[in-house]
């Protein structure tokens, strides 16, 4: 039950209702595939079908319905016997796939959706698949999913994070580049065959490490118990005429013809990785041992010869093997990158050899600075992404704003490349990698610039078109500046033509306090456009007494309030003022900048300065 027929799974692999070819005819489709080499592996082998006319259908697509009558065959499951009444309310007994469902339901591998329904018609999916191989190892997963490390990891069902986490660590299915899992996506027939070789493989990997059972041994008749003999005294030693011995109990073991006793294992153990070299530092080394113990990595340099020179090392290159021929995993978050190799020692002292090389390496990781939050606001007049080396401006967006690089725990700099356009990133002075800001969005332009890249709204964008921006991180070496691919986050665009207004303003004992109808951001060295004059009469015509004041007469503070700012009259403008009750003042603004970049155009207020009435108001001009 636990254990698949491997071929009886891969010939299975074609569903019965199309016809089948010869497994030494090559298929015309197959030839852009990623399973292309395993598909002409298992074709060979006589145990994959296609599905008539030299076509194999790769990217066709299983339906639960279909994959239950496969692993019926598959295991060899009684079909004969189906119960009464149908377990699920989509598999009648008339369905053609009836027996087949029921026998694997009673045989413990299907469950059904939990809602009374099996899923006719539906398309098997990877998570599922995951399940039933995992299963048909006869793997203990309990307890695995925590490892998982897609993006997507929490899509990932309960039920089936375990086994997705055990089927991955034996390599039997990969993430994507954009690394997520796609737990809900469909199983195509070249995924079916392809995870199915690795199937294979995984198999044999536990296999070797799994003693052959031994057949009990043939039932014999059990002699007739013999009579009981009338007791005689101790037999003594007679000297020969050879002047030999001999003892008159025949025996020469001791234990007065009784059972051998059993002898101590003495085998060594072995160790065997299931993860695939290189490994990035903080995923695990998992492995399997064909025994309970301990397991230690070392260096691949090292040269230990016993239990003693692998028990002086520090306890983060140990971790204790709790159960035999299941997956253990090691932590490598405390290791530096290198090259390592694994050693086990079993309870009783004995070391096995040494694994294959475990590379580990330290490769950067891409992350937005506020997984939840982080948009990239962008307004008329777009925006420059740089590093800001140099004084900003009010268009200037700096990329560690949105972006972080991460290595051993740190951000890394980064600092723009006028001549490639892209961003090196820096780890102190060595460069360890590239950062490439694209965009699918054809609403978005980038224009590189000497000092950043420009992005621009174009025409058709408006504050509800959607948008994103992509950042991916690749590798780099003095041989080839790019290499693959690291890791990629997409930025989600927020568009903002709205440019701020002044909403409001009052005045009392030297001080303005103005709002905003939206955040207020002032950037250093772009200060805002204020002019302020002040009539006695409150009038502002021609022929009015009218005061301008000047630059050094009043300053700026920000507020707490994102959506105010004060202005403060100097002492020396306070003393030169004719205040009066019909006294106003002017104000006109221009160049509020929001966090979008948009700049206001000129706009007026009049503030009354009476400290007598209680509500003192503005009215724009």
């Amino acid at each position: 039950m636990k254990v698949l027929s491997s071929a009886a799974l891969l010939s299975a692999i074609a569903v019965s209702a199309v016809s089948a070819e010869t497994a030494t005819t090559p298929f015309s489709d197959i030839a852009g595939s990623y399973a292309k080499d395993a598909i002409n592996e298992l074709v060979e082998k006589g145990i994959v079908n296609g599905k008539g006319n030299g076509k194999f259908d790769p990217s066709g697509k299983i339906e639960r319905q279909d994959f239950a009558i496969i692993l019926a065959k598959a295991l060899g499951l009684d079909v004969s016997s189906t119960p009464k009444s149908p377990t699920f309310s989509d598999v009648p007994s008339d369905s053609y796939a009836y027996a087949s469902v029921e026998a694997a339901v009673k045989a413990g591998l299907i469950k059904g959706q939990g809602n009374g329904t099996f899923g006719t018609g539906s398309n098997l999916s990877r998570q599922d698949m995951a399940v039933l191989f995992v299963r048909a190892l006869g793997i203990d997963a309990q307890g695995k999913g925590s490892i998982l490390k897609f993006s997507d990891a929490s899509s990932i069902s309960d039920y089936a994070k375990d086994a997705v986490a055990v089927a991955v660590g034996f390599g039997l299915f990969n993430g994507g580049t954009d690394g997520k899992f796609d737990p809900k996506g469909g199983a195509a027939r070249e995924e079916v065959a392809l995870v199915a070789s690795r199937f294979f493989d995984a198999k044999e990997i536990i296999d070797s490490q799994t003693p052959p059972s031994q057949p009990d041994p043939a039932p014999t008749t059990p002699p007739e118990p013999a009579k009981p003999a009338t007791p005689t005294p101790p037999a003594t030693s007679v000297p020969s005429s050879s002047g030999g011995s001999s003892n008159s109990s025949g025996g020469s073991n001791g234990n007065n013809g009784g059972s051998t006793p059993s002898q101590p294992e003495t085998s060594a153990p072995a160790v065997t990785l299931v993860s695939s070299s290189p490994l990035n530092i903080g995923d695990p080394i998992q492995l399997i041992s064909s025994k309970v113990g301990k397991v230690y990595v070392v260096p691949y340099a090292a040269t230990p010869t016993s239990k003693t020179d692998l028990e002086s090392l520090d306890d983060r290159f140990k971790s204790s093997v709790l159960y035999a021929n299941q997956v253990t995993e090691m932590q490598t978050s405390s290791l530096t990158a290198g090259e390592y190799k694994v050693y086990f020692v079993d309870n009783e002292g004995r070391m096995s050899a040494p694994s294959d090389k475990i590379v580990l390496q330290d490769n950067p990781r891409i992350t937005l600075t506020n997984e939840e939050e982080s948009s990239f606001l962008l307004g008329k007049e777009g925006a420059v992404l740089k590093d800001l080396t140099d004084n900003p401006s009010s268009a200037d967006r700096n990329i560690n704003d949105w972006i972080q690089v991460k290595w051993h725990g740190k951000s890394l700099d980064m600092i723009y490349n006028s001549t490639q356009h892209n961003f090196k990133v820096f780890e102190d002075d060595n460069r360890v990698g590239t950062l490439e800001v694209s965009s699918e969005s054809s609403v978005i332009s980038i224009e590189p610039t000497e000092d950043g890249l420009h992005i621009r709204a174009n025409e058709e964008a408006n504050e509800t078109t959607k948008a994103d921006l992509r950042f991916t991180l690749k590798s780099y070496s003095r041989e080839e500046e790019t290499q693959q691919e690291l890791g990629h986050v997409d930025l989600p665009i927020h568009f903002d033509f709205t440019a701020p207004t002044v909403t409001g303003a009052t005045y009392q004992d030297g001080e303005f306090i103005v709002t905003l109808d939206q955040d207020f951001y002032q950037v250093e060295n772009f200060p805002i456009n204020i002019r302020i004059s002040y009539s006695p009469s409150g009038e502002f015509g021609i022929n009015n007494e009218v005061r301008e004041l000047h630059d050094e007469d009043f300053g700026v503070l920000l507020s707490e309030d994102p959506k105010q700012f004060t202005i403060n009259l100097t002492e020396s403008a306070l003393n030169v003022l004719p205040f009066n009750e019909n006294g106003k003042f002017r104000l006109v603004f221009s160049g509020l900048r929001d966090e979008a970049g948009n700049l206001s155009e000129e706009e007026a207020l009049y503030v009354n300065i009476s400290n007598v009435d209680p509500n003192p108001t503005s009215e724009g001009e």
